[in-house]
């Protein structure tokens, strides 16, 4: 048997993975399997035995396996190339474009020398565009680029051409993508909140893994039939709550949701009350928000599509409109419109902030709904927010010396209406129309500049 056939039979081949229309190539197979691994090496290395090379770079994650056994059989050093944020000394770095939005790589400073002999492995060439941002790297410190080696070359995406003018070397090919599941819608409806949710499923319901573009969303995911309709359910913080405000993985949700199918999202959040008239236990259906957040990645157009959103109107006017019937046949005490100021967190407002969050004409204070609604929106999926107020904020406090907000006070008062939340929100989705456009899957559309 062939070496590129032995290595192929060793390639585990996943439809639908990281997403919903990707054959992903799983080499796991292959390093488990000590003889046909080696052999593999063994290939690898053979052209370049007689060459001199001062450095083999492996780029993050599985080009560190192969590089590093490269090195080991050319008796040579080894320089990595991470993600960024992973490299504890000084670095240089450069940005490469995905689908939607970019990714960032970084190099030590000092990991190559000028002049220095450099061989770049990974594990597969795709599009090439993380390839063509490590060659940067290596030119920026002044390498001598002798060769571009992968294990596999997905040849149908054309990398090759991305990398024009470098030696490319590629051990097993694949010509076309193969045989993948059509894509499935696996939810239509998505709720974004805390744990208690998993209730609404019973003991019928399934968990999914996805993983997007931009990482893993908060947790697992969750999928069920509400009133016939396949609704997902996400947790923002992560099942035991560990993911804080400013770390959560918005992007990665909002994307995760998309994948499969999501057109509309109901996602209830704990709020402060910045009015005396909004009290503990209300609930606020939000129709603007005011955005004081700090460091958070918050949009899906980084380049290379240029795009301008629309935000006049953030929050669903359709989902907004049913959420206000049900809570009125509920009972429940609902305010129909609300302005929340959403900020970074994880720590409260000092008097002074909130004060000025009064004077703005700000209803609720919250920390997670920014940039929730605004990714939603560039992917086209209606995004209903129901805000529970659960405290008074400290700017209330200030005036009125009624009690200020404590943590313990919020997640008393959250708990004790998580029952009444779980019923609007089961209302909602009852009376969610199986069949109806909006103008919230159109605004991405028009966003883009052609």
């Amino acid at each position: 048997m062939s070496i590129e056939k032995l290595v192929k039979s060793k390639i585990r081949e996943i439809a639908d993975w990281p997403k919903i229309g990707v054959n992903f190539k799983d080499i796991t197979p292959l390093l488990g399997d000590k003889e046909v691994f080696s052999k593999t090496i063994d290939e690898l290395v053979k052209p370049y035995l007689n060459q001199r090379i001062d450095k083999i770079v492996g780029i993050d994650a599985r080009g560190f396996l192969l590089a590093s056994a490269m090195a080991y059989k050319l008796k040579t050093g080894i320089a990595i190339i991470r993600k960024q944020g992973k490299l504890p000394s000084k670095t240089i770095s450069k940005q490469y474009v995905l689908e939607y939005g970019s990714n960032t790589i970084e190099m030590h400073q000092d990991s190559i020398l000028p002049g220095e002999k450099i061989l770049l492995v990974d594990d597969v060439l795709a599009t090439g565009g993380t390839m063509k941002a490590a060659i940067d790297l290596v030119k920026e410190l002044k390498g001598k680029i002798i060769g571009v080696d992968f294990l596999i070359e997905l040849t149908y995406l054309n990398g090759k051409k991305t990398l024009k003018g470098q030696k490319i070397r590629s051990l097993i090919k694949y010509n076309s993508a193969g045989k993948t599941k059509p894509q499935k819608k696996l939810a239509e409806i998505g709720i974004i909140g805390g744990s208690g949710f998993y209730e609404f499923f019973k003991n019928n319901a399934k968990e999914i893994q996805i993983e997007t573009e931009f990482g893993k969303p908060s947790d697992k995911i969750t999928i069920g039939k509400i009133f016939g309709k396949r609704v997902a359910f996400l947790p923002r913080h992560g099942k035991t709550h560990q993911i804080p405000p400013h770390k959560i993985p918005y992007r990665a949700n909002i994307a995760a949701f998309k994948q499969i199918g999501i057109d509309k999202i109901i996602a209830p959040t704990a709020v402060g009350s910045l009015k005396k008239n909004i009290k503990p236990d209300d609930f606020v259906i939000c129709d603007q928000f005011i955005d004081r957040t700090k460091k958070r990645d918050d949009t899906f157009f980084d380049g290379p599509k240029v795009a301008h959103i629309e935000m006049a109107y953030p929050y669903c006017p359709k989902l907004r409109k049913i959420a206000i019937a049900q809570a009125k046949k509920l009972n429940l005490k609902t305010h129909s419109k609300g302005t929340v100021v959403v900020v970074e967190g994880p720590k409260f407002s000092t008097v002074a902030e909130s004060v000025s969050f009064v004077k703005m004409g700000c209803d609720v204070i919250n920390m997670t709904q920014y940039p929730e609604v605004v990714l939603a929106q560039e992917l086209g999926i209606c995004y209903l927010n129901i805000s529970l107020v659960t405290d008074y904020d400290v700017g209330i406090y200030a005036k009125s010396k009624i009690e200020p907000v404590s943590i313990e006070q919020v997640l008393a008062n959250f708990k004790k209406n998580n029952e009444k939340l779980k019923n609007l929100i089961s209302e909602i989705i009852k009376n969610i129309p199986d069949k109806s456009s909006c103008d919230c899957q159109k605004k991405s559309e028009r966003a883009l500049l052609r």
